[in-house]
Protein backbone atom coordinates (compact mmCIF):
# COMPACT_ATOMS: atom_id res chain seq x y z
CA UNK A 1 0.00 0.00 0.00
CA UNK A 2 1.51 3.13 -0.67
CA UNK A 3 1.86 6.09 1.51
CA UNK A 4 -0.92 8.60 -0.23
CA UNK A 5 -3.37 5.58 0.17
CA UNK A 6 -2.55 4.24 3.56
CA UNK A 7 -3.46 8.27 5.00
CA UNK A 8 -6.50 8.23 3.45
CA UNK A 9 -7.85 4.84 5.05
CA UNK A 10 -5.79 6.12 8.28
CA UNK A 11 -8.21 9.23 8.30
CA UNK A 12 -11.14 7.31 7.41
CA UNK A 13 -10.75 4.79 10.09
CA UNK A 14 -9.11 6.36 13.40
CA UNK A 15 -11.77 7.81 14.46
CA UNK A 16 -13.31 3.81 15.53
CA UNK A 17 -9.80 2.83 16.33
CA UNK A 18 -7.26 6.01 16.96
CA UNK A 19 -5.26 2.90 19.02
CA UNK A 20 -4.62 0.59 15.96
CA UNK A 21 -3.78 3.62 13.55
CA UNK A 22 -1.35 4.93 15.69
CA UNK A 23 0.48 1.37 15.95
CA UNK A 24 0.02 1.55 11.92
CA UNK A 25 1.12 5.38 11.85
CA UNK A 26 4.70 3.90 14.22
CA UNK A 27 5.25 1.26 11.60
CA UNK A 28 4.49 3.38 8.61
CA UNK A 29 6.67 6.09 9.69
CA UNK A 30 10.17 4.54 8.35
CA UNK A 31 8.52 4.67 4.54
CA UNK A 32 8.16 8.24 4.71
CA UNK A 33 10.97 9.42 2.48
CA UNK A 34 10.33 12.15 0.57
CA UNK A 35 9.62 15.79 1.85
CA UNK A 36 6.65 15.92 -0.26
CA UNK A 37 5.04 13.02 2.20
CA UNK A 38 6.25 15.12 4.94
CA UNK A 39 2.91 17.38 5.66
CA UNK A 40 0.54 15.17 5.58
CA UNK A 41 1.59 12.57 7.40
CA UNK A 42 2.50 15.08 10.40
CA UNK A 43 -0.66 16.14 10.45
CA UNK A 44 -2.50 12.99 10.76
CA UNK A 45 0.31 11.69 13.37
CA UNK A 46 -0.30 14.74 15.46
CA UNK A 47 -4.30 14.45 15.29
CA UNK A 48 -4.31 10.69 16.46
CA UNK A 49 -1.26 11.00 19.00
CA UNK A 50 -2.47 14.00 20.56
CA UNK A 51 -6.50 14.94 19.89
CA UNK A 52 -7.54 11.38 20.22
CA UNK A 53 -5.24 9.65 22.55
CA UNK A 54 -3.32 12.56 24.13
CA UNK A 55 0.06 10.71 23.91
CA UNK A 56 1.99 14.20 23.60
CA UNK A 57 5.33 12.27 24.24
CA UNK A 58 4.93 10.03 21.91
CA UNK A 59 4.04 11.93 19.12
CA UNK A 60 6.96 14.17 19.73
CA UNK A 61 9.10 11.41 19.80
CA UNK A 62 7.79 10.19 16.29
CA UNK A 63 7.92 13.59 15.07
CA UNK A 64 11.31 14.23 15.48
CA UNK A 65 12.62 11.29 13.24
CA UNK A 66 10.29 13.05 10.40
CA UNK A 67 12.91 15.90 11.07
CA UNK A 68 15.25 14.22 9.33
CA UNK A 69 13.66 13.62 6.26
CA UNK A 70 12.09 17.25 6.65
CA UNK A 71 15.83 18.81 6.98
CA UNK A 72 16.49 20.11 3.55
CA UNK A 73 12.67 21.48 3.04
CA UNK A 74 11.67 24.66 4.29
CA UNK A 75 7.60 23.31 3.65
CA UNK A 76 7.80 19.94 5.00
CA UNK A 77 10.04 21.28 7.92
CA UNK A 78 8.01 24.21 8.84
CA UNK A 79 5.01 21.19 8.63
CA UNK A 80 7.53 19.15 11.23
CA UNK A 81 7.72 21.93 13.57
CA UNK A 82 4.32 23.18 13.85
CA UNK A 83 2.85 19.99 14.49
CA UNK A 84 5.68 19.83 17.40
CA UNK A 85 4.73 23.33 18.68
CA UNK A 86 0.57 22.33 18.44
CA UNK A 87 1.42 19.33 20.50
CA UNK A 88 3.54 21.42 23.06
CA UNK A 89 0.95 24.19 23.36
CA UNK A 90 -2.36 21.32 23.80
CA UNK A 91 -0.35 19.51 26.59
CA UNK A 92 0.28 23.00 28.24
CA UNK A 93 3.87 23.59 27.43
CA UNK A 94 4.20 27.34 28.72
CA UNK A 95 7.03 27.78 26.17
CA UNK A 96 5.72 26.28 22.97
CA UNK A 97 5.00 29.72 21.94
CA UNK A 98 8.11 31.22 22.38
CA UNK A 99 10.10 32.93 19.68
CA UNK A 100 7.23 32.39 17.20
CA UNK A 101 6.25 34.96 14.39
CA UNK A 102 2.49 36.59 15.03
CA UNK A 103 0.89 34.18 11.92
CA UNK A 104 2.62 30.61 13.27
CA UNK A 105 1.56 31.30 16.48
CA UNK A 106 -2.22 32.17 15.82
CA UNK A 107 -1.66 28.98 13.60
CA UNK A 108 -0.37 27.20 16.61
CA UNK A 109 -2.99 28.06 19.24
CA UNK A 110 -5.72 27.35 16.68
CA UNK A 111 -4.84 23.87 16.40
CA UNK A 112 -3.85 23.52 19.79
CA UNK A 113 -7.43 24.74 21.15
CA UNK A 114 -8.91 21.80 18.37
CA UNK A 115 -6.85 19.14 20.46
CA UNK A 116 -8.01 20.50 23.76
CA UNK A 117 -11.56 20.21 22.44
CA UNK A 118 -10.97 16.64 21.54
CA UNK A 119 -9.70 15.49 24.60
CA UNK A 120 -12.36 16.84 26.49
CA UNK A 121 -11.06 20.43 27.75
CA UNK A 122 -13.28 23.16 26.86
CA UNK A 123 -12.17 25.90 29.10
CA UNK A 124 -8.86 25.23 27.77
CA UNK A 125 -9.81 25.27 23.94
CA UNK A 126 -11.76 28.37 24.77
CA UNK A 127 -8.67 29.87 25.88
CA UNK A 128 -6.59 28.47 23.66
CA UNK A 129 -8.89 29.78 20.05
CA UNK A 130 -9.40 33.36 22.18
CA UNK A 131 -5.66 33.86 22.07
CA UNK A 132 -5.22 33.20 18.63
CA UNK A 133 -8.15 35.24 17.40
CA UNK A 134 -6.70 37.99 19.77
CA UNK A 135 -3.86 37.40 17.28
CA UNK A 136 -5.51 37.20 14.35
CA UNK A 137 -6.91 40.82 15.05
CA UNK A 138 -3.98 42.54 15.28
CA UNK A 139 -3.74 41.37 11.15
CA UNK A 140 -3.18 38.70 9.28
CA UNK A 141 -1.96 38.87 5.73
CA UNK A 142 -3.77 37.78 2.87
CA UNK A 143 -1.98 34.16 1.79
CA UNK A 144 -0.92 33.75 5.13
CA UNK A 145 -1.41 29.93 6.19
CA UNK A 146 -3.05 30.77 9.62
CA UNK A 147 -5.82 31.96 8.03
CA UNK A 148 -6.50 28.53 7.03
CA UNK A 149 -5.45 27.22 10.34
CA UNK A 150 -8.32 29.04 12.38
CA UNK A 151 -10.74 28.14 9.67
CA UNK A 152 -9.83 24.63 9.68
CA UNK A 153 -10.14 24.37 14.18
CA UNK A 154 -12.97 26.73 13.76
CA UNK A 155 -15.25 23.99 11.80
CA UNK A 156 -13.59 20.95 13.81
CA UNK A 157 -14.08 22.71 17.01
CA UNK A 158 -17.63 23.96 16.42
CA UNK A 159 -18.52 20.05 14.50
CA UNK A 160 -16.91 18.16 18.08
CA UNK A 161 -19.64 19.92 20.12
CA UNK A 162 -22.54 20.02 17.71
CA UNK A 163 -22.39 16.31 17.85
CA UNK A 164 -22.73 16.15 21.65
CA UNK A 165 -25.63 15.03 23.12
CA UNK A 166 -25.11 17.66 25.70
CA UNK A 167 -23.38 20.52 26.40
CA UNK A 168 -22.49 23.10 29.41
CA UNK A 169 -23.55 26.53 28.46
CA UNK A 170 -19.83 27.22 28.08
CA UNK A 171 -19.40 24.80 25.67
CA UNK A 172 -22.16 26.08 23.54
CA UNK A 173 -20.88 29.79 23.35
CA UNK A 174 -17.90 28.06 22.70
CA UNK A 175 -18.78 26.40 19.64
CA UNK A 176 -21.12 29.17 18.41
CA UNK A 177 -18.01 31.19 18.97
CA UNK A 178 -15.92 28.06 16.55
CA UNK A 179 -18.50 28.41 13.92
CA UNK A 180 -18.33 31.99 13.31
CA UNK A 181 -14.57 31.78 13.40
CA UNK A 182 -14.92 28.86 10.78
CA UNK A 183 -16.58 31.22 8.43
CA UNK A 184 -15.07 33.91 9.12
CA UNK A 185 -11.80 32.83 7.90
CA UNK A 186 -12.59 30.31 5.06
CA UNK A 187 -13.88 33.69 3.65
CA UNK A 188 -10.57 35.23 3.77
CA UNK A 189 -8.69 31.06 2.64
CA UNK A 190 -11.37 29.17 1.07
CA UNK A 191 -13.45 29.25 -2.02
CA UNK A 192 -17.24 29.50 -2.33
CA UNK A 193 -17.59 25.85 -1.28
CA UNK A 194 -15.87 26.25 1.46
CA UNK A 195 -17.89 29.97 2.69
CA UNK A 196 -20.84 27.96 1.92
CA UNK A 197 -20.30 24.54 4.08
CA UNK A 198 -19.13 27.39 6.94
CA UNK A 199 -22.65 28.97 6.44
CA UNK A 200 -24.59 25.41 6.88
CA UNK A 201 -22.22 24.28 10.56
CA UNK A 202 -23.23 27.90 11.32
CA UNK A 203 -26.74 27.13 10.95
CA UNK A 204 -26.64 23.67 12.68
CA UNK A 205 -24.92 25.07 15.21
CA UNK A 206 -27.29 28.14 15.85
CA UNK A 207 -30.36 25.26 15.71
CA UNK A 208 -28.14 23.29 18.67
CA UNK A 209 -28.54 26.02 20.54
CA UNK A 210 -31.74 27.17 20.20
CA UNK A 211 -31.39 29.73 18.35
CA UNK A 212 -33.59 29.62 15.53
CA UNK A 213 -34.15 32.53 14.17
CA UNK A 214 -30.52 32.90 13.53
CA UNK A 215 -30.16 29.67 12.29
CA UNK A 216 -32.54 30.69 9.85
CA UNK A 217 -30.61 33.67 8.38
CA UNK A 218 -27.51 31.24 8.25
CA UNK A 219 -29.14 28.54 6.30
CA UNK A 220 -30.48 31.14 4.09
CA UNK A 221 -26.79 32.68 3.46
CA UNK A 222 -25.76 28.86 2.51
CA UNK A 223 -28.36 28.50 -0.55
CA UNK A 224 -27.50 31.69 -1.49
CA UNK A 225 -24.23 30.34 -1.87
CA UNK A 226 -25.13 27.28 -3.35
CA UNK A 227 -27.48 29.25 -5.99
CA UNK A 228 -25.04 32.05 -6.99
CA UNK A 229 -22.17 29.44 -7.75
CA UNK A 230 -24.79 26.78 -9.70
CA UNK A 231 -24.06 24.02 -6.62
CA UNK A 232 -24.46 20.66 -7.06
CA UNK A 233 -27.41 18.83 -5.87
CA UNK A 234 -25.26 17.06 -2.76
CA UNK A 235 -24.48 20.64 -1.32
CA UNK A 236 -28.20 22.02 -2.31
CA UNK A 237 -29.54 19.49 0.00
CA UNK A 238 -28.29 19.95 2.82
CA UNK A 239 -28.51 23.57 2.52
CA UNK A 240 -32.33 23.08 2.02
CA UNK A 241 -32.33 20.05 4.87
CA UNK A 242 -31.28 22.62 7.47
CA UNK A 243 -33.51 25.64 6.16
CA UNK A 244 -36.42 23.29 6.66
CA UNK A 245 -35.13 22.08 9.87
CA UNK A 246 -35.05 25.99 11.10
CA UNK A 247 -39.01 26.53 9.73
CA UNK A 248 -39.53 23.62 12.17
CA UNK A 249 -37.64 25.27 14.92
CA UNK A 250 -40.11 27.95 14.80
CA UNK A 251 -43.28 26.31 14.13
CA UNK A 252 -43.30 27.70 10.32
CA UNK A 253 -44.72 24.10 8.84
CA UNK A 254 -45.68 26.04 5.38
CA UNK A 255 -42.31 26.73 5.13
CA UNK A 256 -40.69 23.39 6.60
CA UNK A 257 -42.74 21.29 3.98
CA UNK A 258 -41.62 23.75 1.27
CA UNK A 259 -37.62 24.16 2.31
CA UNK A 260 -38.05 19.84 2.88
CA UNK A 261 -39.93 19.20 -0.35
CA UNK A 262 -36.65 20.85 -2.11
CA UNK A 263 -34.40 18.92 -0.50
CA UNK A 264 -36.06 15.78 -1.10
CA UNK A 265 -35.68 16.86 -4.88
CA UNK A 266 -32.39 17.46 -4.32
CA UNK A 267 -32.27 14.04 -3.18
CA UNK A 268 -33.51 12.05 -5.91
CA UNK A 269 -30.94 13.43 -8.05
CA UNK A 270 -27.95 12.26 -5.64
CA UNK A 271 -25.22 9.52 -7.02
CA UNK A 272 -25.51 6.12 -4.84
CA UNK A 273 -21.99 7.01 -3.19
CA UNK A 274 -23.19 10.40 -2.11
CA UNK A 275 -26.12 9.18 -0.29
CA UNK A 276 -24.87 7.83 2.70
CA UNK A 277 -23.86 10.90 3.68
CA UNK A 278 -27.18 11.89 3.86
CA UNK A 279 -29.18 9.72 5.62
CA UNK A 280 -29.44 11.82 9.12
CA UNK A 281 -30.81 14.38 7.46
CA UNK A 282 -32.95 12.23 5.53
CA UNK A 283 -33.79 10.61 7.98
CA UNK A 284 -35.19 13.41 10.32
CA UNK A 285 -36.44 15.28 7.16
CA UNK A 286 -38.86 11.90 6.27
CA UNK A 287 -39.81 11.70 9.68
CA UNK A 288 -42.54 13.65 9.76
CA UNK A 289 -42.80 13.70 6.09
CA UNK A 290 -46.94 12.95 4.89
CA UNK A 291 -47.45 9.31 4.01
Amino acid sequence: MDLSTFINGAWDAHGDDADTVAQQLAEKLPEVQSPAEVPAFASLLAHVYGEHLGRWHDALVLLGRLRGVAAEDAVALAAVQRAERTLRCASGDGEALDDLMAGERAAVLAGAAAMQVGRGDAEAAASSLDAALAVAAEGLPDGSPALRALAVAGNNIAADLQDRPQRSAAETALMLRAAETGLAYWTRAGGWLQVERAEHRLSCCRLAAGEAEAALESARRCLAVCTANDAPAFERFFAHAVQAFAHRALGDEACFAQARDAALACHAQLADDERPWCEKELAELQAVAPA
